[in-house]
């Protein structure tokens, strides 16, 4: 058996510099999908993670996301933590010692332009890794066409 699973509802981007991710049946397991960023334009590609298990990221749907949003995988998946995160923080987001809305704020007045790795999740709040250190917050700036000041 695996690791516990945790429950989560949080929206990550595909962050992986190739122009395919792999979407998992198990984590570490058979390939399920294969997900495909456009090697044109700039769309993005996001995730809605339900759980994680260990370094796994349980998803049930991907979105290719420009100007429109189009549904390209739906089901049951996991993605590593590697090819997950986002292009930069919400400007004044804070960023919390833990995952809840009354953890004391850790890392304050962040750069909102900069890459964020998913670490974790729990509920509606995403642990990541950013240049000043690790927190937890609800709201990533998943738009890739612009900061989220």
């Amino acid at each position: 058996t695996g690791p516990a699973t945790t429950a989560c509802n949080v929206t990550a981007s595909v962050i992986d510099p190739d122009s395919s991710t792999n979407v998992r049946k198990t984590p570490g397991g058979d390939v399920a999908a294969t997900l495909r960023t456009p090697s044109t334009g700039d769309d993005w590609i996001e995730v809605h993670v339900v759980g994680q298990a260990g370094d796994w990221f349980a998803i049930d749907r991907a979105d290719l996301v420009g100007d429109a949003r189009k549904t390209i995988f739906r089901g049951g998946g996991y993605m590593h933590r590697s090819v997950l995160g986002s292009d930069g923080l919400v400007n004044g987001e804070p960023i919390r010692a833990d995952h809840n809305e009354h953890a004391p704020q850790i890392l304050a007045e962040e750069i909102g332009d900069q890459p964020a790795y998913l670490l974790g999740c729990a509920g509606d709040f995403v642990k990541i890794r950013i240049k000043s250190g690790v927190g937890w917050t609800r709201t990533l700036c998943l738009n890739q066409r612009t900061t989220c000041a």
